[in-house]
């Protein structure tokens, strides 16, 4: 019988007694039916769990767990969740998380009883980060978050109709990919304006363990907009452009403030990208500094960076 949501949880290192925060986060949650809600706990090739009936102390829901023994990043195993969900909607979940509170769920389960069924439900989540004196502040993300999983209901049915999947070599930025072309392309988003969900802090995640260098795996960054372009470009979406022309200017931005990682890499992506695309750099080429330098005057998170170099970034570009 096919469930509402299939709430998809990967994790990697957890063990039972973090994951157990996760789970009875959604096992506490109220005024909902249980049975229209399934749960599909996955592991990225990190520790196996001994016993899963460990977890039967949750009797408001059933878990469905898999192994994998091989490490391909959450994208891989979001997939891997949604190729094996029987639910209306997808919903994501990360393993050191949990809902804001126990009427989170309920607040999705309303939306669709009170209007119908929608091909992407947002809500809000919180952001939690750490000072560098230990202490902790939360940071409220708007409605309009087209980058994390986080909060927010895809139909099953409208993903399978545009042929959206997560890109199983994507370690980084595969929320960007998934979660921006589902919004871009949907024509029917319902925006919920309550929070919903906490991304609280962990010091050893992906994007937040400086050992990662998260921001400036610019390489991977790079490539993922080739592959997001390259679903558009097939879709003959018609704002192409627009999100080209949007994506040089950040990428100047994103280049002054975090140095590649892998520059040799970072050429290459840049390379293929521009030439995929030549169509598109054609048509934006002579906009591209102006552009940058309204964007500094503009835009919150670079507002009034130095735009010295957007002449030797327009070289770089058009050389490649």
């Amino acid at each position: 019988m096919r469930k509402l949501v299939s709430i998809i949880v990967p994790y990697k290192n957890e063990r039972e007694s973090q994951l157990s925060v996760v789970l009875s986060s959604i096992n506490n949650q109220v005024g909902i039916d249980f049975s229209q809600v399934e749960v599909i706990l996955i592991c990225d090739g990190g520790y196996k769990l001994k016993d899963i009936s460990i977890f039967n102390i949750f009797d408001n829901i059933n878990i469905k767990y898999y192994y994998n023994r091989q490490s391909k990043g959450p994208g891989f195993s979001r997939q891997f969740g949604m190729n094996r969900a029987i639910g209306q909607y997808y919903m994501f979940m990360d393993a050191d998380d949990q809902f804001h509170f126990t009427g989170s769920l309920l607040e999705f389960f309303n939306v669709v009883k009170d209007s119908g069924n929608h091909e992407v439900i947002i809500a809000r989540y919180i952001e939690q980060y750490k000072m560098q004196d230990g202490s902790f502040r939360y940071y409220t993300h708007p409605q309009n978050d087209w980058k994390a999983s986080y909060g927010k209901w895809f139909h099953a049915d409208y993903i399978k109709k545009i042929g959206l999947s997560w890109l199983s070599n994507l370690k980084i930025y595969e929320d960007t990919y998934f979660v921006g072309l589902a919004c871009e392309l949907s024509t029917d988003i319902y925006y919920k304006n309550s929070v919903v969900y906490i991304w609280l802090c962990n010091s050893n995640s992906i994007v937040r363990n400086p050992k990662n260098q998260f921001h400036q795996q610019l390489h991977t960054w790079v490539y993922m907009n080739r592959n997001y372009f390259q679903f558009l470009r097939n879709k003959k979406f018609s704002l192409l452009q627009k999100d080209f022309n949007k994506y040089l200017v950040e990428l100047y931005f994103k280049e002054s403030n975090y140095k590649p990682v892998d520059k040799n890499e970072y050429n290459i992506q840049n390379q293929l990208l521009l030439k995929e695309n030549k169509d598109l750099w054609e048509v934006y080429k002579d906009n591209l500094i102006n552009d940058i330098q309204n964007y500094s005057k503009n835009n919150q998170k670079y507002l009034n960076q130095s735009t010295e170099n957007a002449t030797s970034y327009f070289k770089y570009l058009n050389n490649i």
